[in-house]
């Protein structure tokens, strides 16, 4: 048998799509996106009510925060898969279980974010938008939240690369994403186990490497201080490929 016929491409990449559901890669890629955006929506929520001057909404918001932040993924899958069908009578669809759980877990993370982003915005920024007439709505959504989100693209990048790989664990659900594919080809064809679990590897790599240079690139573009040219220089400097070590700094001022 050739490797060709045991691992197809095609199908660790869109599963039996179109003919069938959508799986493999694709479906990691679907999953990580949509819980994502949805996180990103909710963590706004629980960063402004961490920030809140009702007490009881911050404490319940920390609350929330810290105790998804302080159990593992798996656990908040298990969570939304089994214990909450069971406490509530309900059925859900392993892929509703699984983009909830995800997008509960993400919540948190992003929550602490955009607080992160909201608490670097200078004071002064806030103080000139209220001497010009804002009213505190308008200080929030023009002033503080568009500078939180830019001060926080890169970890916003750097974030969805890492909920991309926690979302390799949602074949314990059923799901047939690009793991659970990697373990059915692996098991059906035995002798061809390494060629499958290293296309599952690449797969993963060549996501999280892109969106890693894409994290990197993100920073690049929103620092001013690494595109400004200096004297005797033209261009703008691209984005280095690793930091400068003390000795070189020191080397490099003297």
């Amino acid at each position: 048998m050739q490797i060709d016929d045991v691992v197809n491409l095609r199908l660790f990449l869109l599963g039996t799509f179109p003919e069938g559901v959508l799986g493999g890669l694709g479906l990691n890629l679907l999953i990580a996106s949509l819980a994502f955006v949805f996180s990103f929506v909710v963590g706004h929520g629980l960063a402004l009510g961490r920030l809140s001057g009702v007490a009881p909404l911050r404490w319940g918001c920390s609350a929330y925060v810290e105790l998804v932040r302080s159990v593992p993924l798996l656990m908040v899958l298990f969570w939304f898969f089994f214990s909450l069908p069971i406490a509530f009578d309900i059925r859900p669809s392993p892929l509703w279980s699984a983009l909830v759980a995800l997008t509960a877990y993400a919540s948190a993370y992003q929550a602490e974010y955009i607080r992160a982003g909201i608490r670097a915005v200078a004071p002064g920024e806030i103080e000139a938008a209220r001497s010009l007439g804002l009213t505190a709505a308008a200080v929030w959504w023009r002033v503080v939240l568009p500078q939180a989100h830019r001060k926080m693209m890169p970890t916003y990048v750097s974030y969805f690369t890492s909920l991309f790989k926690d979302s390799s664990a949602l074949y314990l659900l059923g799901l047939v994403d690009l793991m659970q594919t990697g373990l059915i080809t692996a098991e059906r064809h035995p002798g061809q186990m390494l060629q499958v679990y290293l296309t599952v590897g690449a797969l993963f790599f060549i996501v999280c490497w892109s969106g890693s240079r894409l994290g990197r690139y993100v920073e690049w573009r929103l620092t001013p201080e690494s595109r400004a040219p200096r004297c005797g220089h033209t261009a703008a400097k691209s984005p280095p490929d690793r930091l400068p070590s003390p000795q070189e700094n020191y080397h490099a001022h003297a």
